[in-house]
């Protein structure tokens, strides 16, 4: 004898179906399509949010002039590179004084260019466009990945928990019945 498999079973009427399979039929069902459209659009709103940031830190952040004001000392041997005093002027016009990277033979007075922000902090220059690129799709796929993991796993757990809920409605009923079937074979 061949068992035939019937497509959506948990929302068709059926003496042996209970509530609880159409409860979780329709759970699957809205689990499944929030899954296959909230995933991707959360994965869309993902690289979106990773390129605006990326804008607005190329259009926050400046290439500024920074006048040396001490020599830059000599380096421990093998390095070429080393900290210096420097001053810079701010997009405020405020005068700003820090540490800044030049390579070792750089003396007081020379010009380095340095990034700062809006606040003329110093700061790292900003991501290239194909870096940001690289970072939105990154972002993109965790979520979308992300999303899809949770709807699929949100879906097991619905089916455990209503498995569960079948098993222990059927162990009550049996302990309830079972007295009079065994009454009758005794």
């Amino acid at each position: 004898m061949r068992i035939r498999k019937v497509r959506l079973w948990r929302l068709r009427r059926n003496a042996l179906r209970h509530r609880s399979h159409a409860v979780e039929g329709w759970t699957l069902l809205v689990l499944g399509v929030t899954g296959l459209i909230g995933a991707p659009l959360g994965g869309a709103v993902a690289w979106e949010a990773v390129l605006e940031a990326r804008s607005q830190q190329r259009s926050e952040r400046r290439l500024t002039d920074a006048v040396l004001v001490e020599d830059a000392a000599l380096v421990a041997r093998g390095s070429s590179r080393t900290r210096v005093t420097a001053q810079w002027s701010a997009p405020d016009g405020t005068t700003h004084t820090g540490r800044v990277p030049v390579t070792s033979h750089m003396r007081h007075g020379a010009r380095v260019k340095v990034w700062t922000d809006e606040d003329g902090r110093i700061t790292s220059a900003p991501l290239g466009q194909a870096n940001a690129r690289f970072d939105a799709t990154v972002a993109a796929l965790t979520a979308t990945v992300s999303l899809g993991f949770l709807a699929l796993n949100l879906g097991r757990l619905a089916q455990r928990h209503h498995e569960r809920r079948r098993c222990e409605q059927w162990e009550r009923e049996w302990a309830r019945v079972a007295p009079e079937w065994n009454h009758g074979n005794a």
